[in-house]
């Protein structure tokens, strides 16, 4: 045994405690470390459990589960634990997962770009061109509210009904196409 390393530690003490240390031999030193490191391992993980609750979920490969799971995740560019966690989460918060967060995050960063170019130029500008100034605070808002909704749309994109019932408003007759085309998938299935 290393005199460095004695003392220091629960092993140390565990082993000390049990009087191995003085009296065992080489093999009931080594069980009774294996003991202690699984008693330690136990405690640790119950304390983990009532932190951090886990679960264990299995995935067919059968029906197709663990393959979809498998896709989506190298989709969003994540680990599968990862991208179910985020998928549980996003699923319960109603918002959506990112595809490609990388390139979201350079949208963001061109964004603000952009508005710290306006802020600059409404500060230098300020002096001198009254006129401009107003049309350069009207383009930091449009850019402002663009960075905010094209956030809000990428993390809760709209629900299928909150889509249909957008086209409607837009184009109304695209509600008479929908209908028809409702109405031909019941007849199609009427007839199988």
């Amino acid at each position: 045994m290393s005199s460095t390393k004695k003392g220091k530690g629960g092993m140390w003490a565990f082993l000390d405690a049990s009087g191995v240390l003085e009296k065992g031999t080489e093999e009931e030193i080594k069980a009774a470390k294996k003991a202690y490191r699984k008693g330690y391992i136990l405690s640790y993980r119950k304390k983990q459990r009532a932190n951090k609750p886990e679960f264990i979920v299995f995935l067919s490969k059968i029906n197709g589960d663990y393959s979809r799971i498998s896709l989506a995740a190298k989709q969003h560019r994540m680990p599968i634990t990862t991208f179910l966690r985020a998928s549980a989460l996003a699923y319960t918060n109603k918002t959506y997962i990112v595809p490609d967060r990388l390139q979201v995050a350079e949208l963001k960063g061109l964004l603000s770009q952009c508005l710290n170019e306006i802020q600059t130029i409404v500060i230098q500008k300020e002096k001198y061109f009254w006129g401009k100034e107003q049309k350069f605070k009207g383009v930091e808002k449009r850019i402002e509210k663009l960075e905010t909704e094209i956030s809000q749309k990428l993390k809760q994109p709209y629900t299928l009904e909150e889509l249909v019932l957008k086209e409607i408003e837009r184009k109304p007759e695209f509600k008479v196409r929908l209908l028809a085309t409702l109405n031909s998938y019941d007849h199609q299935n009427q007839i199988a």
